[in-house]
């Protein structure tokens, strides 16, 4: 009442101030009219985790208060900065500033320029995509796993994210689920080493604004390609002959076309250490040599590069029995793929050779590797 008592009001001649009323309701509508609270979306968890060289933050935020909210695409927005660097890479030694800003659209995506070059064996992107949903309305493309009251979907297609579904409509206390992937884009580190570093993280949602400090300096495993050579074509096996079984690739000097067998192209980590191994049986009265050949390659989007210091190439000797063969291969620094060729040549075309449990996998890794 001092306040009434100062502007010259008193008793209860105030009450029929319609001025007067408007002030005194403007000035106790925060505590007793049940306003929104200063923080309507409140951050329940987050899960951070590396696929490969991308980051994948998944949140829970929570509707606060006794309104509901209907988000649109353009008051939907996600911001995130910060400096990255990582010491595998020598052009990612230095730190170097990120900044990628999603917002207003359904896909909500963005692309940071790390290292900017006309040389794409060099230039460095971070990308940054993001998918929104709630509990009622999932998208398609996510796969639910809720075997923990924390556990979050996650994408069935690796590094696909699903378009915003907006307009989001969050009722009071109801779940919404905001994804971020970070993609390190780049030729040769891209694939296997995170950008490393502490992200600033701001997520908008309907006039609401969430921020975050993410701490990402750390990778939790050495990422190595998710990949496996097929099984030759039926054609080109063999069920009589086999180290393991059922069956074996068939090479035959004999037969156009199956003097030699090329596995397809594999991606490989750079500078890693691979042991190739498999095993052999070469017949008896086969003419020519037996041979085996590793080659590595350095492939962009613009160019494709055979790399002569990397290539591997043996002669098999021994005949008449199943032979182990076991050979460590040091990845170029450059290296983005190998081909894996074996033949018989020479003039003859005289012989057959059968190649069995072939494998090519990393070399003492220091800490966990894949995922």
């Amino acid at each position: 009442m001092h306040l009434l008592t100062r502007i010259g009001f008193s008793g209860r001649s105030w009450t029929k101030s319609p001025l007067v009323l408007t002030i005194v309701l403007a000035l106790v509508a925060p505590s007793a009219m049940g306003s929104e609270p200063a923080e309507p979306l409140r951050l329940v968890d987050r899960i951070v985790t590396q696929d490969q060289g991308a980051w994948v933050i998944d949140y829970r935020l929570r509707r606060i208060g006794q309104i509901g909210v209907v988000a649109t695409p353009e008051e939907i927005a996600v911001k995130v900065a910060g400096w990255v660097s990582n010491s595998r890479a020598a052009s990612h030694a230095v730190p170097r500033w990120s900044a990628l800003t999603a917002a207003s659209k359904p896909d909500l995506t963005a692309v940071s320029e790390v290292i900017p070059s006309s040389d794409e064996s060099i230039r460095c992107r971070e990308r940054l995509s993001v998918a929104v949903w709630t509990d009622n309305h999932p998208p398609a493309a996510i796969a639910h796993d809720f075997a923990a009251d924390h556990a979050s979907p996650r994408p069935v297609d690796g590094d696909a994210l699903p378009p915003v579904h907006a307009p989001l409509s969050l009722a009071p206390g109801s779940i919404v689920h905001v994804r971020l992937r970070l993609d390190h884009q780049h030729i040769l580190q891209g694939d296997y080493d995170p950008l490393l570093g502490a992200r600033s993280v701001e997520i908008t949602l309907g006039g609401a604004t969430v921020r975050d400090l993410v701490s990402l300096d750390h990778e939790q495993y050495l990422a190595f390609p998710r990949f496996s050579w097929p099984d030759p074509p039926e054609e080109r096996r063999d069920t009589h002959h086999a180290h393991s079984g059922p069956d074996s690739l068939h090479i035959e000097a004999h037969i156009p076309g199956r003097q030699f067998y090329r596995y397809p192209e594999r991606p490989v980590r750079h500078g890693a250490r691979m042991r190739l191994q498999f095993w052999y049986l070469i017949a008896e009265g086969t003419e020519g040599e037996c041979r085996v050949r590793l080659a590595q390659i350095k492939d962009t989007p613009i160019s494709y590069r055979m790399l002569s210091h990397g290539a591997v190439e043996d002669c098999l000797k021994t005949v008449g029995r199943w032979t182990k063969f076991d050979r460590v291969v040091q990845i170029e620094n450059e290296a983005t793929k190998i081909t894996l060729e074996f033949k018989i040549t020479g003039d003859a075309e005289i012989g057959e050779m059968w190649i069995d449990d072939v494998k090519f996998e990393p070399l003492g890794c220091a800490g966990p590797c894949g995922p």
